[in-house]
């Protein structure tokens, strides 16, 4: 009798065990930071006087989302070009060396990988900061243990010109 009921408690603990494991698994990820390595492609640029079709700079950059439910999430971006180029704006050249690009972006999961997100920030630079709206969609492909790789496509509007950006980001949910 007393193996018995020792052997009862040694499997109901065992239960306890997995049951309380499939609750930690199942706890709701709110905390989300990514690492983001890009391109950022201007469509037009001007190098020594001379217009060029386009230019393509390394871009890396870093994020962090709150997630408010399962579909919606608020986050801050900061990407950094890793580059000089001049565009061409009222007449004049704009110069643009090394621009870090901030924003605060709202995100909706319409399907359970794939995210939009779009929200408006300031691209700093030594020469001049400017505003812009930023539209981005993500597909995050799941690794376990919280953590994720995610390819990007983005648009950056700007009243001087725009953007596009491709990217490749690593994400780690807690």
């Amino acid at each position: 009798m007393g193996k018995t009921i020792l052997t009862l408690l040694l499997i109901l603990m065992y239960i306890t065990s997995l049951g309380a494991q499939e609750i930690e698994e199942e706890k709701e990820i709110k905390h989300n930071v990514a690492l983001v390595f890009g391109i950022t492609h201007i469509p037009k640029t001007i190098s020594e006087g001379e217009t060029l079709n386009s230019q393509n700079l390394p871009t890396i950059g870093a994020d962090y989302f709150y997630h408010f439910s399962q579909k919606w999430r608020l986050g801050v971006v900061i990407d950094v070009e890793l580059g000089k180029y001049e565009v061409e704006f009222n007449d004049e050249n704009l110069k643009r060396e090394i621009a870090v690009v901030t924003g605060v972006v709202a995100g909706y999961k319409i399907l359970k990988e794939w995210s939009i997100l779009a929200g408006p920030g300031i691209e700093f630079e030594r020469n001049k900061n400017l505003f812009i709206l930023r539209v981005n969609t993500e597909y995050e492909f799941e690794l376990g243990k919280n953590w994720g790789l995610f390819p990007s496509v983005g648009y950056d509007f700007k009243k001087e010109y725009g953007t596009y950006s491709l990217g490749i980001g690593v994400s780690k949910g807690f």
